[in-house]
């Protein structure tokens, strides 16, 4: 995986898709809930999954608008091929992050080893503008875990905050 993964060409592939999917999505819950409810809508984004919804962003036009989502939470991104969330249309306000320890340090590598952001760029990275939640370390693939005492993890609560739209009692990085 690691060595497809380090380039931007099965995302470059894939984001088309994912805007349709999305704005079908839209479509559908206005065609149900009337065309003045936008509902909520979060998408979230492990690993590569990130990079794929970065190019999602990017594969609409001008007259498209942005991305049919409120808020964009990514969990061990190595990149979103941009160097700012406003660069993808993503208000910062609505672009979420988190980066665990271990593993998900060689696969995040801080961007520098994957390269997959602009100017080697993560949403982790102070400059890219995300709010950067609190997890409770893992590594790469425990953002879904839950804690040992079986409780939701922080990494899980925050995640169910930000869905509902609860933005006041997501615990953040310092």
């Amino acid at each position: 995986m690691i060595p497809q993964a380090i380039h931007d060409s099965y995302a470059e592939k894939a984001g088309p898709t994912l805007r349709e999917f999305m704005d079908g999505t839209r479509v559908a819950h206005q065609t149900e809930s009337g065309p003045n409810n936008l509902g909520h809508t979060t998408l979230i984004g492990h690993s590569y999954g990130s990079t794929v919804i970065g190019d999602a962003a990017k594969a609409g036009s001008f007259l498209d608008g942005p991305l049919a989502a409120d808020d964009v939470v990514v969990a061990g991104s190595p990149g979103m091929q941009a160097a700012r969330s406003g660069d993808l249309g993503i208000d910062p306000h609505h672009m979420w992050a988190m980066q665990g320890t271990g593993d998900d340090d060689f696969v995040t590598g801080g961007g520098r080893l994957v390269g997959l952001g602009g100017d080697f760029t993560i949403p982790t990275d102070d400059s890219f503008g995300s709010t950067v939640m609190k997890t409770d370390g893992g590594g790469h693939g425990a953002y879904w875990d839950v804690a040992k005492n079986g409780n939701p993890s922080e990494a899980l609560k925050n995640q169910a905050r930000v869905i509902v739209g609860d933005y006041e009692g997501v615990t953040v990085e310092d």
